[in-house]
């Protein structure tokens, strides 16, 4: 019988050398299982459910997550990751609802004959990553079944591993870096900053003295403690100022401070101004989100530093408005040093933001649920803080107006029972998106203004009033109404597409196509929810409506 011997190499050395052994390599721990893309909430949730015996990869490419797990919220952002372990399911926050729908790429893995001791990615927490991102679109690629793809069987897998070492550096880096004791003080200080707090009493809580206490906290934030918590009582000042009238006796009580002349003193010496005065001075603002932006020039106030989509940028050449700086949504989101940079008196954006804490920490910050407010609530609170409630005001008394002229023309036109309307976004073969009222998209028009009612599948589906949905081609009968506002693609080859496979499916027997109540918008002009835009989805809505009417 021949005995097994081990392998060696030998160096190409000038000079003699003795043989080496050669290395042992590391046994593969996981195995590349599934892939899938993701279309909007419902998939993510489906996709969790369904791999609940798998770990997952989640990468966002657009749009917005918010989850809960185990161990708290996330929010996943596009341009994130995030792994969970198997078991450890990711539900969707019902409470918060997101703006943008999410898109997104889910990896599904298992563990290989040598599973892991320690599972090696910590708990769910989500990364920035560029790197990541783009390995997840190449890995679409390399494992899609198109015959012209001519690429390496191996690739999959390099990519798949490449991602997860990237995730399992972060893990390891963050480890490394992390102050344990000094993340429980920032926690129980941006939660308890209006109530007694003192240095002593923090560092006894963390069992360490007040000097190393001292030494640590200011080489993490920049700040003393007691710079840090004036400047978060004093942020919380300004903010209510920004959006009311407090005394200050109201402002001492909501800030922690006993002494109103105290917190005067404190207030002139960290804003230049008294609070008394503050609300009266001119202010610098940045704003995070793209209908926010498109609000302030509407109410005559350009943003220092702004969100800019395309679909604004033909109305603001058209009326002159032109921003020293602008940027996407994404690019502020996830860059606190540009906005740092900037300088701003105020930073407006949506709530909840995952780094509201830092933001707060530049600038009074002011953050709307738009899933709670609706966007003439939205619109007002910019106007106060700005200063300019009275054009606010101005501006919505014209949109009334208008509203109430539309629903006059439509009484004389249908009666006073409106019947159902949708509005439907087509992004291509793969189905479309449909909005509720609480996400624009001309839906607030069509079931607050007008009087619409939505489809009954939509009321069938309470979230869907205030969220949205990803309809495949194969189901967006369920969703049709008596009137439908449609956006196709721009792209003349996807739109030649979408109607080959419409004409195959059951869109030509719906009633509102066969009776000609389908009516073309653009998907540029339905986007936003500042007041111009939504005048601007009125007068549109009510052209098609009135021109179908007056040709029965």
């Amino acid at each position: 019988m021949n005995e097994t011997k081990p392998t060696y190499i030998q160096k190409s050395l000038s000079r003699s050398t003795s043989l080496q052994k050669t290395q042992p390599i590391p046994s593969a721990l996981f195995r590349l299982r599934h892939l899938v893309q993701l279309h909007d909430r419902e998939s993510f949730s489906r996709i969790d459910e369904m791999w609940s015996r798998l770990h997952v990869l989640y990468v966002i490419t657009a749009g917005q997550a918010r989850l809960i797990s185990a161990d708290g919220k996330l929010t996943l952002n596009a341009g994130s990751a995030v792994v969970r372990q198997a078991g450890d399911l990711l539900q969707q926050d019902s409470n918060r609802g997101s703006l943008s729908p999410i898109q997104g790429i889910a990896i599904a893995f298992d563990c290989t004959e040598n599973k892991p001791l320690i599972w090696p990615f910590g708990r769910p927490a989500p990364i920035i990553s560029h790197v990541v991102t783009d390995r997840a679109g190449e890995l679409v690629q390399a494992c899609s079944t198109d015959k012209d793809n001519n690429l390496s069987p191996f690739r999959p897998h390099m990519l798949f591993y490449e991602m997860l070492d990237i995730m399992r550096d972060h893990v390891a880096h963050s480890a490394h870096e992390e102050h344990s004791w000094l993340d429980a003080v920032l926690r129980q200080i941006h939660q308890m900053y209006t109530h007694p707090l003192t240095r002593e009493q923090l560092a006894r809580e963390s069992n360490v003295s007040p000097e190393h206490f001292s030494r640590e906290f200011k080489k993490l934030t920049g700040f003393t403690f007691v710079e840090y918590v004036t400047r978060l009582r004093i942020r919380t000042a300004q903010e209510h100022l920004l959006l009311a009238n407090p005394t200050l006796q109201e402002i001492a009580q909501l800030t922690g401070y006993r002494d109103t002349f105290y917190l005067s003193r404190k207030f002139k010496q960290m804003v230049g101004s008294a609070p008394t005065h503050y609300r009266k001075t001119s202010k610098k603002i940045v704003s995070l989100t793209y209908n926010y932006t498109a609000s302030l020039l509407a109410l005559g106030h350009t943003p220092h530093l702004g969100a800019v989509d395309y679909w604004m940028e033909a109305r603001m050449e058209q009326n002159g408005h032109s921003l020293s700086e602008k940027h996407s949504e994404y690019e502020l989101f996830n860059n606190l040093k540009l906005i740092a940079d900037a300088e701003p008196d105020v930073i407006v954006g949506y709530a909840p933001h995952s780094t509201s804490d830092e933001l707060r920490l530049i600038a009074p910050t002011i953050l709307m649920p738009f899933e709670e407010l609706d966007w003439q609530q939205q619109f007002l609170h910019l106007g106060q803080i700005t200063g300019l409630e009275s054009n606010a005001q101005e501006i919505l008394s014209r949109y009334s107006q208008l509203e109430q002229e539309a629903n006059h023309t439509l009484d004389n036109m249908m009666g006073y029972t409106r019947g159902s309307a949708v509005c439907i976004f087509w992004i291509g073969a793969s189905g479309a998106y449909i909005y509720g009222h609480g996400w624009g998209r001309a839906s607030h028009v069509l079931y607050r203004s007008l009087g619409f009612t939505p489809p009954p599948r939509m009321e069938q589906d309470s979230q869907l009033l205030t969220g949205y949905v990803h309809v495949p081609l194969s189901e967006i009968h369920w969703y049709a109404a008596d009137h439908m506002f449609v956006a196709y693609p721009e792209e003349p080859s996807e739109r030649q597409m979408l109607d080959n496979l419409l004409n195959q499916e059951s869109w030509g027997t719906l009633s509102a196509v066969r009776e000609g109540r389908v009516y073309e918008i653009d998907a540029d002009m339905f986007y936003g929810f500042d007041p111009l835009s939504v005048m601007e989805q009125l007068q549109h809505i009510m052209q098609h409506l009135t021109s179908y009417m007056s040709m029965e």
